[in-house]
């Protein structure tokens, strides 16, 4: 009788080996995306309110807005995109992508007016995985400017929620 490991043996721990570590790879690369498009979509929630902010604040006494294009989110001084004296270009993780732009008038311009912070392009966005187009981070811009993730809306209040 022999005390070594059968050919059989060996390729049947290997094979099992193989088959966890396939799991733990695709484990890991679903939670890197997940954690992407979480920060990515803070990220562009972010700028857009920044955007607001800076309309509300009155910076330079003109309007600031938004630009969403499919790689990145772009920052602009001025009443349209096409007039801006300032850009400032935020791009997205290379994995992510903003897809499904659905904004009041067309296009994919968010501008905010000065004193009220109101914005004309109203609607929705999402933002998504590239490889994987389910994972999605939905974005809603409201008429009265408030920006927030799909789902998880500002309870009214009575007070100006940015």
């Amino acid at each position: 009788m022999s005390k070594g490991f059968t050919i059989f043996e060996a390729v049947v721990s290997v094979g099992i080996l193989s088959f966890v570590g396939v799991l733990v790879l695709v484990s890991f690369i679903n939670s890197r995306n997940v954690r992407d498009l979480t920060t990515g979509g803070q990220n562009v929630l972010s700028v857009i309110r920044l955007a607001q902010s800076k309309t509300l604040g009155g910076e330079d006494n003109l309007q600031w807005g938004v630009r969403l294009e499919q790689s990145q989110i772009i920052l602009f001084r001025g009443s349209t995109f096409a007039g801006a004296t300032f850009t400032e270009t935020h791009p997205l993780p290379a994995n992510l992508e903003i897809v499904n732009i659905s904004l009041n008038g067309g296009g994919g311009d968010i501008v905010f007016k000065k004193i009220s912070g109101i914005t004309d392009q109203w609607g929705s966005f999402m933002v998504r995985v590239r490889s994987t187009p389910t994972i999605i981070f939905s974005i809603t811009v409201a008429s009265s400017g408030k920006v927030y993730q799909t789902g998880i809306a500002p309870v009214e209040s009575g007070l100006r929620l940015i």
